[in-house]
């Protein structure tokens, strides 16, 4: 009786801290957050206040006076929740409506997606969100996943670059990449392998950890022959 009840006891202490892990891994969503919504009275985009403790949370949108609360729940403890990341919370609007909301946040918590209703009714629409990030210093420096789009994949696999000023040169599959940025965001490159040789042109995104590019033969006024994305290995650099 006495291992019986020892194993029990075990076993709670393994839930215990599995939970607490689980817990201590959801992202902190405090700061600012720009939510695209549908539904009632059609999309709309509104800045969100959000403050969490712990793993509850309580925002506002200054501009309406809407309000939120919730918190993440657990997986097979609350019903109907179905991931970690997963964040039940109600509304209140300022002419005193209430409702119900779901979210589910990506496991950065930069990102945010999810569904809402009036208390007692079914979905009557849904939202997106992300949140407002310090600027990144946009570089090429440092190592890529590339992945092909689109068109042959020549260009995919591990991509390293180094960065000096303007100018920036890579090396990816079998070809060396030799460009300069022509904007704040765009590089465009030229690029040469044993046997071919043609340009490289990516953009990169607001985040500073992914790009989009194309490339082509010959000279950079020929057709597009493939689409790539990158995503860079390991975090941006901050201004």
């Amino acid at each position: 009786m006495k291992r019986f009840a020892h194993s029990i006891w075990l076993g709670i202490a393994i839930v215990a801290l599995s939970t607490t892990a689980a817990l201590a891994s959801t992202p902190d969503l405090t700061g600012q957050w720009i939510v695209e919504q549908t539904g009632y009275n059609g999309p709309t985009t509104g800045t969100i206040s959000v403050n969490m403790t712990g793993t509850t949370f309580v925002g506002n949108n200054l501009k309406t006076g809407t309000s939120f609360t919730g918190g993440y729940c657990q997986p097979g403890v609350v019903k109907g929740c179905n991931s970690p990341l997963q964040i039940n919370g109600k509304w209140r609007d300022a002419k005193g409506g209430t409702g119900w909301l779901t979210v589910q946040v990506t496991p950065n918590g930069h990102s945010l997606n999810g569904s809402w209703g009036y208390n007692g009714r079914k979905e009557n629409g849904t939202f997106v969100g992300n949140k407002i990030l310090p600027p990144v210093k946009i570089t090429t420096e440092g190592t890529w996943t590339v992945a092909a789009v689109t068109g042959p994949t020549l260009f995919s696999g591990p991509m390293t670059c180094k960065e000096s000023g303007p100018t920036s040169v890579c090396t990816l599959g079998p070809g060396t990449l030799n460009g300069k940025f022509r904007t704040s965001d765009k590089v465009r490159y030229k690029w040469t392998s044993s046997s071919q040789n043609g340009w490289f042109s990516f953009w990169f995104n607001d985040d500073g950890q992914s790009f989009n590019g194309l490339w082509g033969y010959g000279p950079d006024t020929t057709p597009v022959m493939g689409r790539v994305v990158g995503q860079r290995q390991g975090p941006p650099a901050r201004m």
